[in-house]
């Protein structure tokens, strides 16, 4: 069994299988009652009430919910990768944003996870106005203090030879149970990437490759050319607040859950982004992503677990050019960072993904799927830059509406690219998309902040839901 000590940050694991089945959602909410229940927010009204917690000084662009800390601060050098959550009490809504950052000088890895460096918490009354910090979360256990402690909560490990000692960034964060289990209350369970200084051959064709290697300062001439943290594996912390978190040692020697593929395998380069979803009583599937180096694109494939520590791979399951991407499209380079989440009204899965074109160039795109496998892909990408034109591969139909990325200046804090996408289901079929958003283009970097959108109730829509999303306007600075 699990034992959290999670205030001592100890996490240990006996082996061995189950004996009883897990996931019993109607016992999670029940042990949750007495705090917040992790429920959807189908319930909740589709345009919420500001909170009342202080506002990000830098929302100064439309969409922009936060950008990078302040100087100093533990994600000074770039935030992304937001996994949101709304947790619905009895009186009010509870929402729980994790994410990457990274302070200036640390090891990066942008190349495949933008901003990866170290984790931390963000919470909110709304989704829209967010309490954040500039520290690490302080460990408060009770009352207010312990309501509003934020922070980095997940630093790069001190133990040289685990598989996340250079950079983190978060994959998934659900409150899930288990049997196996010794906690009393419904567990977070935060899925995360790490990479270590461990040095691997860089493929030459791999977007961005040049940039990582000036970066690091490695010659490119000659054969292979090598970098450190590239290489990355999935990870498990755990945690009975959502802020002060247990890693839990994977069956891999590096603590990792499991390894990348042997040679000649998709995954053999790293795996990235692991998101869980709980499908079965005794069914976990995460998905991630790779650089495959046969096909020469990011493609998602899936692994399968009944207890959500031991797992097997089932191989590649989306890969947008096998679903008809040309060249020339929004995802003619693949897939990478995604999440999966159920469509309760049409009973099906969605995969909001972050779609590569030709030269880098990152948007996001749709795929719908009845079983979670098969996946049919959406021709066009649902999100572009703020400065993306009609001939950025296939445009939105809504591309030309009055959020038009023509209306916003060169300069916007997303006007390069978009990804990293995080969708939250509301009211009424629409749709809540965080996400990741840099000025750049076409190069790896940091995402330069956190944006949200909102789906257009009116636009068009792919397999029957909405494919086309409006960047949520800025408040007016005071």
């Amino acid at each position: 069994k699990i034992e959290l000590e999670l205030f001592g940050m100890i996490g240990t694991r006996q082996m061995g299988h189950c004996r009883r089945p897990i996931g019993d959602t109607a016992a999670q909410k029940r042990t949750l009652k007495p705090s917040y229940s992790a429920r959807s927010c189908r319930a909740c009204p589709s345009s919420l009430r500001t909170s009342a917690l202080p506002a990000d000084s830098k929302l100064a662009a439309d969409g922009l919910i936060f950008s990078s800390g302040p100087p100093g601060s533990w994600d000074e050098a770039g935030v992304g990768s937001p996994i949101v959550r709304c947790f619905v009490g009895d009186n009010e809504e509870r929402w729980y944003m994790w994410y990457s950052g990274r302070k200036v000088g640390a090891p990066a890895m942008d190349l495949i996870a933008p901003s990866s460096g170290s984790l931390g918490v963000a919470i909110s009354r709304d989704g829209l106005q967010w309490r954040r910090s500039s520290e690490a979360v302080e460990g408060e256990r009770h009352g207010v203090a312990a309501a509003l402690d934020v922070g980095a909560m997940l630093t790069p490990n001190g133990d040289w030879w685990t598989f996340d000692t250079a950079h983190l960034s978060v994959g998934d964060v659900q409150v899930l149970g288990n049997n196996a289990v010794n906690a009393g209350v419904g567990v977070y369970w935060c899925f995360y990437s790490g990479g270590s200084f461990e040095e691997i051959a860089v493929p030459e064709n791999m977007p961005g490759a040049s940039s990582l290697l000036q970066a690091q300062g490695t010659n490119s001439t000659g054969s292979p050319a090598v970098a450190e943290g590239l290489r990355t594996r999935p990870g498990l912390a755990m945690s009975q607040d959502g802020r002060n978190w247990a890693r839990i040692e994977g069956d891999h020697h590096t603590g990792a859950l499991f390894d990348v593929g042997e040679e000649g395998e998709w995954d053999e380069l790293f795996i990235g982004h692991p998101q869980v979803l709980e499908t079965g009583p005794r069914e976990r599937r995460m998905y991630y992503h790779s650089w495959d180096k046969r096909r020469n694109r990011f493609v998602v494939g899936m692994a399968s677990s009944a207890d959500g520590f031991i797992w097997k791979k089932q191989g590649v399951v989306f890969d947008p050019v096998e679903q008809g991407a040309q060249p020339s499209d929004h995802d003619g380079l693949g897939a990478s960072s995604r999440q999966v989440v159920r469509d309760l009204d049409n009973r099906q899965f969605l995969m909001f993904y972050e779609a590569v074109a030709a030269d880098g160039t990152r948007s996001i795109g749709l795929a719908a799927s009845k079983d979670g496998i098969s996946w049919k892909r959406c021709p066009y990408p649902v999100l572009q830059s703020a400065n993306a034109s009609s001939s950025d591969g296939n445009s939105s139909p809504a591309s030309t509406s009055s959020e038009s990325s023509r209306e916003h200046s060169t300069r916007a804090w997303d006007g390069g690219e978009v990804g990293a996408p995080c969708p939250v289901s509301m009211s009424k079929g629409q749709w809540r998309l965080y996400y990741g958003g840099r000025s750049q283009r076409g190069q790896p970097g940091p995402w330069n902040g956190i944006g949200l959108a909102l789906s257009n109730k009116d636009g068009p829509t792919f397999e029957g839901v909405s494919a086309s999303y409006t960047r949520r306007k800025a408040a007016p600075m005071s």
